[in-house]
């Protein structure tokens, strides 16, 4: 396994949560570990465009592409295919991971359409999300961040850091235990790195009520109770009562085939070919461009006086 970590900060440079990641930077340094920082506000990340340039490659049997020129492709050569562990620091302004995290989430996808050996999870990961209004604006942070994370690492940690409602909080007297939790991170990062994949253990708090893939508490009622799902990982379990206390059962093939697995990408790819083959089909009927037609010239669209372009 690599003996090298690298550290996604997508907050303010030495903000919260980059002074978070190097601290779990300087924990992972006392076993030795390198670790390289990318500081993804001072690149150029747009947003995807649903453009479809990816889909349309690979359906004409090329190698999917993303079109847009930024420094994306940089970052998630860095983060996606290179041979390391990596470490997410990231903000939480509004309930979940800020938006130049999501924008680099939105567009990882060719990337590991044309590199699926990422997919087996043969390396490590570690997630830091940082807020400042208390855990019940930041509940959405670990969910939207394991988006990304679950598709190429196997989770060792995870923490939430809250009560940083501005730049440097966690320097504060009374974040000393957040600053010490990142660093013990960090240590377990570099201890995972050390070991086969296959014996990785997941060394972050976990509740009861848990996901066994993400970790994260968040539940989705998908019919009726007792049946629920994790949103993140797409694993159906059972509440169950045992000794007066819940508990879920979880669906144990789903488990080992979550929704980020190598199994489930495939099966999903195969889904998306086959629907865009239906619409490549579909595009070809005369009525098609006649309902195209209606909907482009429909509405009153409305800007600003003066559109501010960079």
């Amino acid at each position: 396994m690599s003996k090298k970590i690298v550290a996604l900060s997508c907050g303010r440079k030495n903000g919260n949560s980059e002074i978070l990641l190097k601290e779990a930077a300087m924990g992972a340094a006392e076993s030795g570990v390198e670790t390289e920082i990318i500081h993804a506000a001072e690149l150029n990340v747009k947003p995807c465009t649903n453009c479809q340039a990816c889909v349309k490659e690979m359906r004409s049997g090329k190698p999917a592409k993303c079109w847009i020129k930024d420094d994306l492709e940089w970052i998630i050569q860095k983060t996606v295919i290179d041979d390391c562990a990596l470490i997410l620091g990231i903000p939480i302004f509004h309930a979940r991971c800020c938006g130049q995290f999501m924008n680099i989430n939105d567009r990882m996808l060719p990337a590991t359409m044309r590199h699926p050996e990422v997919l087996k999870k043969t390396r490590v990961g570690a997630i830091i999300t940082v807020g400042g209004a208390g855990s019940d604006w930041t509940n959405l942070g670990h969910v939207t961040a394991n988006g990304f994370l679950q598709h190429t690492r196997v989770l060792v940690d995870q923490i939430q850091i809250n009560d940083a409602p501005v730049p440097g909080a966690v320097l504060f007297d009374f974040h000393k235990k957040s600053l010490e939790r990142a660093r013990q991170l960090g240590r377990n990062v570099a201890q995972a790195m050390q070991l086969p994949i296959g014996e990785v253990r997941y060394m972050g708090e976990d509740k009861p009520m848990s996901c066994p893939v993400c970790h994260c508490d968040v539940l989705q009622v998908p019919d009726d109770f007792p049946n629920v799902v994790c949103p993140v990982c797409w694993i159906h379990g059972k509440i169950e009562m045992k000794n007066n206390k819940m508990q879920i059962r979880w669906d144990e093939f789903e488990t080992e085939h979550p929704r980020f697995s190598e199994y489930a990408i495939k099966e999903h790819g195969k889904y998306i070919m086959s629907l865009a083959k239906k619409i490549a089909g579909a595009e070809k009927d005369p009525s098609f461009n006649q309902l195209k037609k209606k909907y482009s010239t429909y509405g009153n669209i409305i800007k600003p006086d003066k559109v501010t372009v960079e």
